[in-house]
Protein backbone atom coordinates (compact mmCIF):
# COMPACT_ATOMS: atom_id res chain seq x y z
CA UNK A 1 0.00 0.00 0.00
CA UNK A 2 1.19 3.58 0.83
CA UNK A 3 4.50 4.71 2.60
CA UNK A 4 6.92 1.78 1.43
CA UNK A 5 8.92 2.53 -1.48
CA UNK A 6 9.78 5.73 1.56
CA UNK A 7 8.80 8.19 -1.36
CA UNK A 8 5.81 10.23 0.58
CA UNK A 9 2.23 9.52 1.11
CA UNK A 10 1.38 11.91 -1.23
CA UNK A 11 3.04 11.31 -4.27
CA UNK A 12 2.05 7.44 -3.46
CA UNK A 13 -1.50 8.86 -3.69
CA UNK A 14 -1.08 10.92 -6.68
CA UNK A 15 0.72 7.39 -8.37
CA UNK A 16 -2.03 5.21 -7.36
CA UNK A 17 -4.71 7.29 -8.88
CA UNK A 18 -2.87 8.05 -11.92
CA UNK A 19 -1.96 4.21 -12.46
CA UNK A 20 -5.91 3.64 -11.97
CA UNK A 21 -6.61 6.02 -14.48
CA UNK A 22 -3.81 4.92 -17.36
CA UNK A 23 -5.33 1.35 -16.51
CA UNK A 24 -8.52 2.14 -17.34
CA UNK A 25 -7.90 4.01 -19.98
CA UNK A 26 -9.45 7.22 -18.10
CA UNK A 27 -6.66 9.55 -19.50
CA UNK A 28 -3.73 7.77 -21.06
CA UNK A 29 -1.76 11.25 -21.64
CA UNK A 30 -1.62 12.32 -18.14
CA UNK A 31 1.83 11.99 -16.68
CA UNK A 32 3.60 13.00 -13.18
CA UNK A 33 5.74 15.79 -13.19
CA UNK A 34 7.71 16.89 -10.34
CA UNK A 35 7.57 20.56 -9.61
CA UNK A 36 11.07 23.09 -8.53
CA UNK A 37 11.44 24.13 -5.43
CA UNK A 38 10.45 27.61 -6.62
CA UNK A 39 6.94 25.91 -7.97
CA UNK A 40 6.56 24.18 -4.79
CA UNK A 41 7.18 26.89 -2.76
CA UNK A 42 4.82 28.78 -5.03
CA UNK A 43 1.88 26.52 -4.45
CA UNK A 44 2.70 26.62 -0.84
CA UNK A 45 2.20 30.02 -0.37
CA UNK A 46 -1.15 30.07 -2.71
CA UNK A 47 -2.70 27.34 -0.69
CA UNK A 48 -1.70 29.25 2.46
CA UNK A 49 -3.25 32.47 1.64
CA UNK A 50 -6.72 31.20 -0.48
CA UNK A 51 -7.17 28.96 2.90
CA UNK A 52 -6.24 32.33 5.09
CA UNK A 53 -8.55 33.96 3.19
CA UNK A 54 -11.56 31.53 2.70
CA UNK A 55 -11.10 30.86 6.64
CA UNK A 56 -11.34 34.30 7.82
CA UNK A 57 -14.77 34.92 5.46
CA UNK A 58 -16.50 31.34 6.62
CA UNK A 59 -15.53 33.01 10.55
CA UNK A 60 -17.04 36.19 9.29
CA UNK A 61 -19.73 35.19 7.51
CA UNK A 62 -20.73 32.78 10.39
CA UNK A 63 -20.30 35.57 12.67
CA UNK A 64 -22.58 37.81 10.89
CA UNK A 65 -25.38 34.56 10.48
CA UNK A 66 -25.23 33.82 13.97
CA UNK A 67 -25.49 37.44 15.06
CA UNK A 68 -27.73 38.62 12.79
Amino acid sequence: MFLFSGRGYWQELIESILWAHNKLKVAPAIQPRALSITQGRAVGVAHYLLGGIATTWAFFLARIISVG
